[in-house]
């Protein structure tokens, strides 16, 4: 009988990746590892075959949102946030820009006036705005 051998997710993401892996993508395979890719994926709000496709590089979509996502929820990290004129961590920042809706209170508005234009910002596209494409053609 064929024994079957199981690998743990650090070891795809190593086979997929190789010495090229990046930290954020071992982030995600020890998370993996540490629970299950389902309980992985629902943290960063997405599901477990968002994580296996990451995980094994074989993603179609951006990498560079994979990235925010993990890093956000595994990476401890903090940026400086010009609202508070302090560092806040980086998943307070993302869900503070990302928030859906008419602001309900004071910060909800000091955080739709400063997230638009802020340096943390990823979010922002990098084409120009409709009204600024007018005013360079006028």
């Amino acid at each position: 009988m064929p024994v079957k051998v199981t690998l743990t997710n650090i070891e795809r993401a190593t086979a997929a990746w190789g010495e090229a892996m990046p930290s954020w993508v071992r982030l995600l395979a020890a998370a993996a590892d540490a629970t299950n890719q389902r309980k992985a994926g629902e943290k960063i709000s997405r599901n477990a075959s968002y994580v296996s496709r990451i995980i094994n590089r074989d993603y179609a979509g951006s990498y560079e949102e994979a990235e925010r996502l993990v890093r956000a929820a595994w990476g401890n990290e903090d940026v400086l946030c010009p609202v508070w004129n302090e560092s806040i961590p980086l998943a307070s920042c993302m869900n503070n820009r990302r928030r859906k809706g008419a602001p309900k209170n004071t910060f909800e508005h000091l955080y739709d006036g400063a997230c638009p234009n802020c340096p943390n910002n990823t979010d922002i596209a990098s084409e120009p705005r409709p009204q600024e494409t007018e005013a360079c053609a006028a």
